[in-house]
């Protein structure tokens, strides 16, 4: 989809509107601006002309993505769009951005030019890994040296950029770096060697070439390359350089220690030169001019954006409102779909001039570009908001604004969020969903005089599926506005914590499910993210507390004079949420506040109509936190796909359907999956499945499970990744290796008695005293003592190993069971 999309999109490029009669048409140049064809008809007025041919540049821009497309269409092209647009910390080709716009022409190399100046221990440098003599390396540190990049597209590129929602990373941006002569930048022909390896990688944002020496002295070569902006752009400048750091290690013999010599080089970007690529020194004074990065308000994503106006030829240096620029605009966001808004600006903005730009009314911006009908309200404001901070930023460079929140447009009302409303009261950082447990734990915190601040947290994953266009957040963002203001004005702020949940929650998910097993995302979103990373994202602000709305309690006790966090199970036994908190620690439940954890349900929604709250009829969510309106088997298609196998007969080993992964299926499932099975053996069901096997891709079923058979596999199972909340392993099973506990294997109501008995500190076996719905590896087993939540584990894999093959034959094997 993703390849051909860029080929429809680059096509599509030098096409010609045809919905006006005699419209003004474009050539454009990647450097020097568009010149505008006259109309055939004079009819209209100069002004009237240009606001038409801006509208027509837009809509030109616009149809490229739009046309001939349904809403769902357009998003999973935005969403490839956003896969493409790299972020300005790693766009060493710069120039790409004036190349929007421009069709299939290739792109320009970016140049950059040494800043002589600002060299770090370049000279020695040169001494000691090219031989040169002490004048040599004057002379070639004090002369004009540039270095030129232009992306390579790799076949890996190409393959990625066709695999459906696949997760972004840039990992495999590559660049061609020469200098203006055309040599490589990285001089691999040191004296005495050969080159043997090179190694080009990302490291953050860090573009890292290795290059490791053959011969008698064995050296190796390291570079990093980033770029860095400068925050002082009061009156306009070039604020963007590129930092290069090399390293020279001389591998002595094999008793000797590793000699290094670094040097540091900073380089400026640099836009134009000689017909020979030659930079002359009439051409070295700044001729492009950056504003800082601003992030975009009323966005729920996080979108920061950074205009650059490049200075055309024969224009004076000093920016003025009687000059007009070419328009660069970067930056970078934090979802997919919006960052493809963002390359989709950036091309419509980059075939305009600095005062064509100044002139587009914001509000508007998604008419021209046809986008309204297919995004949603805050999508299609949160682009309008992005064309006002790039005007803001124009004006900004322009006039010398030294306070860029004194030009942002009235419509923006960020409120302050350091609100302090006395030093006498605790301060409390309330985790706000848009439910109503939250909505009303919050107002109860306001009733108990606590500080409180509302926290929406962003994390990861309807966004990336661009599931028709529906913004995953707005609804309960705007919600969680509603309930603030409800509330007093209570400070609101959304921290994205997407990149952490990816790498904590969903990577795990996704690995477990790949494994056969049964992952459980909610239990490490609290123990990970909520309670995890949100710690640590606001570790500096000096709350006393983080609240949420979960259905728990909390008591603190003394154990020889040091005080204990015990997690108690709600009084709502349905709502009660302590088995998803069950995998957290004493120093996370220190500062953890539960409002509402001592209510039941009804009365927590009695307490929403009391307090008349914005969403006290809004029902309840549903589901996994992270999927939103995905549903858990599509994110696995999307994720993991398919790949086949067999199902096969517990009883007798025959073979009675296919599946299509076993991540598709569950021990204990039997909805679903009839529509795998063969129709002849769909009728001698209901069919359950009893087991997995992962490394044959075998799936066990069986019709049987409710008889005597299974009564030992749905009862008795090891366990491994024990954790105690307390720290300590209760002193019961310090003395005699087993103990009586209270358990649930799945949030809900039902709570089995059995026993543990431990082998290690962190592995062990639980017999249950009746069967179990469905006993799969890698769920989570909470354990109980009466109320208490005392910690808990995972099911090991161990359970499988009940499930043997005598196969002689694919097809005409038996399972057993062993004991």
């Amino acid at each position: 989809m993703a390849s051909l999309f860029l080929l429809l999109f680059f096509a599509s490029v030098e096409k010609k509107t045809e919905s006006f009669s005699n419209p003004p048409t474009y050539t454009f140049n990647p450097i020097h601006h568009y010149e505008r064809r006259k109309p055939v008809s004079q009819a209209l007025s100069s002004e009237e002309e240009n606001n038409y041919s801006i509208k027509q540049v837009l809509n030109n821009v616009g149809n490229r993505v739009t046309r001939d497309k349904g809403a769902k269409e357009v998003n999973l092209e935005l969403v490839s769009l956003g896969q493409q647009f790299d972020s300005f910390r790693r766009r060493f080709d710069y120039l790409s951005l004036l190349n929007k716009g421009n069709g299939p022409t290739k792109s320009e190399p970016s140049l950059w030019m040494r800043d002589n100046t600002q060299s770090v221990n370049l000279n020695f440098f040169m001494e000691s890994s090219r031989g040169m003599s002490a004048e040599e390396a004057n002379v070639h540190a004090q002369s004009l040296f540039t270095q030129s990049y232009h992306r390579i597209t790799t076949s890996n590129d190409r393959k990625d950029s066709r695999q459906k929602n696949h997760l972004y990373s840039g990992s495999n941006i590559r660049y061609q770096v020469q200098t203006h002569k055309g040599k490589p930048a990285i001089v691999d022909d040191i004296e005495g060697t050969d080159t043997s390896e090179k190694i080009v990688s990302w490291e953050g944002d860090k573009y890292v070439t290795q290059l490791f020496f053959n011969g008698e002295n064995a050296t190796s070569l390291r570079e990093e390359r980033y770029l860095s902006s400068l925050n002082d752009t009061g009156s306009g400048g070039q604020n963007m350089m590129m930092i290069v750091n090399s390293t020279i290690f001389f591998h002595g013999a094999e008793n000797e220690e590793t000699k290094t010599v670094s040097c540091q080089e900073v380089f400026r970007p640099v836009y134009f030169m000689n017909e020979e690529k030659i930079v002359h020194e009439e051409k070295l004074t700044p001729t492009v001019f950056s504003s800082q990065v601003d992030r975009v308000p009323g966005c729920i994503a996080n979108v920061n954006v950074r205009t650059t106006l490049v200075k055309k030829e024969n224009d004076t240096f000093v920016p003025s409102r009687n000059q007009s620029f070419h328009v660069m605009v970067d930056g970078e966001a934090d979802t997919l779909l919006s960052r493809g808004l963002l390359s989709v600006l950036a091309s419509a903005l980059s075939c305009l001039s600095s005062d064509d730009v100044l002139k587009i009314e914001p509000f508007k911006i998604a008419d021209e570009l046809n986008l309204r009908r297919v995004l949603s309200a805050g999508r299609n404001d949160g682009l309008s908001n992005m064309v006002s901070v790039v005007q803001s930023q124009i004006r900004q460079i322009i006039d010398g604004a030294q306070n860029f929140d004194n030009v942002l447009s009235e419509n923006f009302d960020e409120r302050e969020t350091n609100f302090i409303d006395g030093p006498q009261k605790p301060t409390v950082a309330m985790l706000l969903s848009g439910g109503v447990d939250s909505a009303v734990a919050l107002n109860l915190l306001c009733q108990q005089n606590y500080n409180v601040t509302a926290f929406y947290l962003k994390i990861w994953l309807e966004d990336e599926l661009a599931h028709l266009g529906q913004c995953p957040w707005e609804d309960d963002y705007n919600t969680c506005i509603d309930v603030c203001e409800h509330a007093g004005n209570i400070p609101l702020e959304a921290i994205s914590l997407q990149d952490a949940y990816k790498e904590r929650v969903i990577s795990y998910t996704i690995e477990e499910a790949k494994k056969g097993r049964t992952p459980n995302p909610d239990i490490m979103c609290n123990s990970r993210i909520k309670f995890g990373c949100f710690y640590d994202a606001i570790a500096d602000r000096g709350f006393d507390y983080v609240a949420s709305g979960h259905y728990a309690q909390l008591l603190q006790t003394l154990d020889d004079d040091t005080k204990l966090m015990k997690l108690l199970r709600a009084p709502d036994p349905v709502k009660d949420q302590s088995y998803f908190l069950a995998a957290l620690r004493q120093d996370q439940l220190k500062r953890v506040l539960f409002p509402i954890g001592h209510l039941e349900k009804k009365e927590v929604r009695a307490l929403a109509q009391e307090l008349d709250l914005p969403n006290k009829s809004r029902p309840d969510s549903q589901g996994l936190c992270f999927l939103g309106k995905v549903k858990f088997d599509e994110f696995l298609s999307a994720y993991l796909g398919k790949e086949p196998g067999e199902i096969i007969d517990a009883s007798n080993g025959e073979v009675i359907g296919r599946h299509n992964g076993i991540w598709y299926h569950t021990v204990g499932q039997r909805k679903g999956i009839g529509k795998v099975l063969d129709p002849k053996a769909t009728s001698k069901g209901p069919w359950y499945v009893v087991a997995k096997d992962p490394s044959t891709r075998r799936i066990i079923a069986s019709n049987k499970y409710d008889e005597n058979i299974f009564e030992e596999t749905r009862s008795e199972f090891y366990v491994e990744g024990i954790k105690w909340i307390s720290g300590i392993i209760p002193l019961q099973l310090r003395l005699k290796k087993e103990m009586r506990l209270s358990m649930k294997i799945r949030h809900g109501p039902t709570i089995v008695a059995g026993n543990l008995r431990i082998d290690s500190s962190t592995t062990g076996s639980v017999t249950l005293e009746e069967k179990d719905g469905g006993l799969a590896p890698g769920q989570f087993v909470a354990f109980y003592d009466d109320l208490e939540c005392l910690g808990s584990s995972v099911i090991s894999e161990k359970h499988w190993m009940k499930f043997k093959s005598d196969t002689t034959s694919p097809n005409t094997g038996s399972i057993k069971f062993d004991s």
